[in-house]
């Protein structure tokens, strides 16, 4: 019995460890459908590790999320992501921002596979994502025009 569950500990302590060590994701190419398919749970992992964090917490590892889930969204022949208006004028050219509001599409629709979301929906989803991280004060980010006049308005 003792055995098991040393197994089992053994087997979540390596899940934590490859859950926080995004290296490994440098080395994942997507040449095929099957590619985007086989790595979608990864992708999702990448887009959770990002709202679960604060904003300066592994920085390296933030940015490996981050550009995993912008490769994987460009080629996807699942979903197709739309970068409106809206969604540029609520990250107002903040790089950090725009990465995040790109987790927060590739959550939705991931979070979500069995509905048919429009570009509208997704949008709104993502948008309650990025504010509800921004209006935490412990995830260190700082916020813009828009998400601040959102969360304004919401307390009102």
């Amino acid at each position: 019995m003792c055995k098991y569950i040393l197994i089992l500990l053994c087997c979540f302590l390596f899940t934590g460890m490859t859950a926080q060590n995004f290296e490994i994701i440098q080395d994942i190419k997507f040449n095929s459908a099957e590619s985007y398919n086989d790595n979608s749970d990864l992708v999702l992992e990448c887009a959770n590790f990002l709202f679960k964090n604060p904003a300066d917490y592994k920085k390296a590892n933030r940015y490996r999320a981050v550009s995993f889930i912008i490769n994987w969204m460009q080629g996807t022949p699942d979903y197709t992501f739309d970068i409106s208006k809206d969604a540029m004028d609520l990250t107002k050219g903040n790089d950090e921002l725009l990465g995040l509001y790109m987790a927060a599409m590739t959550k939705t629709v991931l979070d979500n596979p069995d509905l048919e979301l429009s570009g509208k929906e997704i949008y709104k989803r993502s948008e309650k994502l990025l504010v509800d991280y921004c209006a935490d004060p412990k995830n260190n980010i700082n916020p813009s025009r828009s998400i601040k006049k959102i969360l304004k308005n919401r307390k009102s």
